[in-house]
């Protein structure tokens, strides 16, 4: 079963099916990198630059509140 057969508004060739996709598709990415980040030990949140408390905020944020 096709993407969009499951989903229609991804087929959608407007600029606001384009720009939906574009938000759905940087949601995904940010969903996946904020998973990294849970995965990463102290040392690497050091070696970013980021603290545990930095990571943990990050984590708790909702998947539309995208960082800036």
């Amino acid at each position: 079963m096709s993407l969009t057969r499951t989903m229609p508004f991804l087929a959608i060739r407007t600029s606001a099916g384009v720009g939906m996709r574009k938000v759905l598709a940087t949601m995904i990415r940010v969903a996946t990198t904020r998973q990294g980040l849970a995965d990463m030990d102290d040392r690497m949140l050091k070696d970013l630059g980021v603290s545990r408390a930095q990571a943990q905020f990050e984590l708790q944020r909702p998947i539309w509140k995208l960082p800036r």
